[in-house]
């Protein structure tokens, strides 16, 4: 499957490149047989949406800034994967129109953000998300409290929720 020794891990994220694989299996499932388009917000090395798009089958559109990882190392095991990714520039402002994504994820990235900038971020990857779709936020478990607060502001609700590995897995849907 996915050799670990391929990815380097993000600073961003915080995390090891052993939890990214964990986090990959616990999305993977999550994802299930959920279909139309979907994106990975602020993907990093990009490991996540490649383990999901082979174990899944599926087609994973990405966005970064690509700050901490190189895009063309991304693009050389998107390739030796084969996997179904395509990248995309801009975390600031998504290149995608209005409620064209089915379902967005993103992983250990809002809880770098002050308040104002999460606000805006939010704004700006609901934008995209259509209107019965879904986004899961996958981060660490002392910030879910500011997530469920800005997405209930935002008029969603929580469809589903899991711990784990001080994590949290929150998937919302517009109420």
């Amino acid at each position: 499957m996915i050799n670990e020794n391929d990815f380097r891990p993000i600073l961003r994220m915080g995390i090891t490149v052993d939890e990214e694989i964990f986090i990959a299996k616990k999305i993977s499932r999550i994802l299930g047989d959920i279909q139309g388009k979907i994106l990975d917000y602020a993907c990093g090395n990009c490991l996540i949406p490649i383990y999901i798009s082979i174990t899944n089958n599926k087609e994973i559109y990405c966005v970064d800034d690509w700050k901490y990882v190189n895009k063309k190392e991304v693009e050389g095991l998107i390739s030796k994967y084969t996997a179904k990714v395509k990248l995309f520039d801009g975390l600031d402002k998504i290149p995608f129109s209005d409620k064209y994504f089915d379902f967005i994820y993103s992983v250990m990235y809002f809880y770098n953000l002050k308040r104002d900038k999460l606000k805006e971020t939010l704004n700006e990857v609901l934008r995209v998300l259509k209107d019965n779709g879904k986004i899961l936020v996958v981060d660490m478990i002392m910030i879910r409290g500011k997530i469920k607060k800005e997405m209930e502001e935002r008029k969603y609700s929580l469809d589903y929720y899991e711990e784990a590995n001080g994590l949290f897995f929150s998937t919302w849907k517009k109420s």
